[in-house]
């Protein structure tokens, strides 16, 4: 793959996080209260950044590798229980590229509010329902999001940069216009402890961890570009650490002011569209110069889910867990073919399901199993191949980080699946939705082993790839106090 990418443009990446904040604040808060709401998010960020030194580790381990954390998750268990690799790359795919037509939606839900809302646009389906101008836009967007991605990663880069400025300046505004502008009274005593939900008990609070974490987790984004920064173990380091730390910190003001400026009970009965009531108060008759930047962060989140997806799918092919159709480069030097699998997937999804918000709930599921496989991998890779080349490697103590951060999104993902409706969220069947969808992976998988490769079933993956030359010959990056050299 092309190496054109630097740690900055992994970082305008990772900008796409704030999505998740928007899409989940208003539910969130309304339900448990702003200052619990807040704690978790904090908790859940610092998790995060904790996680983001292991991938470091483990992304300068595969500088070459496309694909992120579902690559690593595959490398350390395929000893163990190969098809966890598989599970592993799938369930990562799902939480980044079923999002795509969620954002897609809301994204057109706010450019329609903005500029187009008497229109009478909608295109009536055989199947039963009507495509309206919102799901008209999200189709246009989520193909939009595939062409900027299939024709090079740096005109993506180069797109994600300019709506980044503009997402940038919207969050400014948002932070700061409460305490200057005359509309918005910021007020501290408006955020709480308690909810809609209240009383509740501490399986309410594992439960709300469980969905909002595939929020906090996502800056592990800037993994899956590895191959493609110029210097794959200094950016790929400086990307992971630097992005934690960023969405840490707009995951604690961006809440406390918003709640603070609007109060609970506002934003808990207008649980999507409180943004926009807050860019009234702020800036009066010119609210919808606040709307642009947030839709940016839409234009953002779904180029880095297309991206991310794509990539996912690649790496895994590469390394022999599903569908060797999806391992091709294109002449761009981009996954083409995992790319355009993401985009009719999600166009279909809009066009069959209508209302794809119970994918996005069932993707949480594979999401965080990727995530948790992923950290159990570093513990693992550092038992079953302790002499190969790290050029980052942290302190042994990190090895016990390790395992209580698998420990606790291991319990986190059990509570939630067995308590999904404590929340609204959800029921049952988007969690069969999400067991489903990771046993296709299973099949895959075989069909790759049996039909393609023609070869035996090896239930536990023995033989080690060859190191990748830049591994070998890459000079060790600068660690800090708490890492030492191998």
């Amino acid at each position: 793959m092309v190496r054109t990418l630097t740690w900055r443009d992994g970082m305008v990446f990772a900008l796409n996080m704030p999505i998740g904040l928007f899409l989940t604040l208003g539910y969130t808060v309304g339900a448990i209260g702003g200052w619990t709401a807040i704690s978790i998010w904090a908790v859940a960020c610092f998790f995060a950044f904790l996680q983001s030194h292991l991938f470091s580790e483990m992304a300068a381990m595969f500088p070459d590798r496309s694909g992120g954390i579902s690559v690593y998750a595959y490398e350390g268990w395929k000893r163990h229980f190969a098809p966890l690799g598989a599970i592993a790359a799938f369930g990562y795919w799902m939480g980044w590229s079923l999002s795509l037509s969620v954002e897609g939606v809301v994204l057109g839900t706010l450019i329609e509010q903005a500029f187009f809302p008497d229109n009478d646009i909608a295109i009536r389906l055989p199947i039963g329902h009507e495509l309206g101008l919102p799901y008209l836009i999200a189709i246009g967007a989520i193909v939009s999001a595939w062409a900027l991605n299939y024709f090079g990663i740096k005109i993506a880069a180069g797109v994600a940069r300019i709506t980044g400025a503009l997402l940038v300046i919207g969050l400014a505004v948002l932070v700061v216009g409460p305490f200057l502008s005359s509309g918005a009274d910021f007020d501290i005593t408006r955020l709480s402890w308690t909810g809609t939900s209240s009383p509740f008990d501490w399986k309410v609070i594992v439960v709300w961890f469980y969905i909002t974490a595939w929020t906090t987790y996502g800056t592990e984004v800037c993994a899956s570009f590895a191959a493609e920064y110029k210097d794959p173990v200094k950016d790929t380091s400086r990307a992971l650490r630097r992005s934690a730390l960023m969405i840490m910190g707009l995951y604690i003001l961006v809440p406390y002011v918003v709640v603070g400026a609007l109060g609970e009970q506002t934003i808990g009965a207008n649980p999507v569209n409180y943004i926009g009531i807050a860019f009234e108060h702020i800036l009066g008759s010119y609210a919808w110069l606040g709307q642009v930047p947030v839709m940016a962060a839409f234009v953002i989140a779904m180029m880095t889910a297309t991206a991310d997806g794509g990539r996912s799918l690649y790496g895994i092919a590469q390394s022999g867990g599903t569908i060797r159709q999806l391992g091709e480069l294109n002449r761009y030097g981009v996954p083409g073919r995992a790319l355009t699998t993401d985009m009719l997937i999600n166009v279909i999804i809009l066009i069959v399901l209508g209302e794809p918000i119970a994918i996005l709930l069932a993707s949480n599921l594979g999401y965080l199993t990727a995530v948790t496989l992923a950290v159990g991998a570093f513990v693992l890779l550092r038992r079953d191949r302790p002499d190969i080349i790290r050029p980052i490697r942290l302190a042994k103590p990190w090895v016990v980080i390790a395992c209580a951060l698998f420990a606790i999104n291991t319990f986190a993902i059990a509570v939630g699946i067995l308590n999904p409706g404590l929340t609204g969220y959800g029921g049952l069947s988007e969690t069969v939705t999400g067991i489903g969808i990771l046993m296709i992976a299973c099949v895959l998988w075989y069909y790759r082993q049996r039909i393609q490769d023609k070869s035996t079933i090896e239930w536990r993956v023995h033989d080690d790839p060859l190191l990748p030359l830049d591994t070998a010959s890459s000079e060790p990056a600068p660690v800090s106090d708490s890492r030492s050299h191998p």
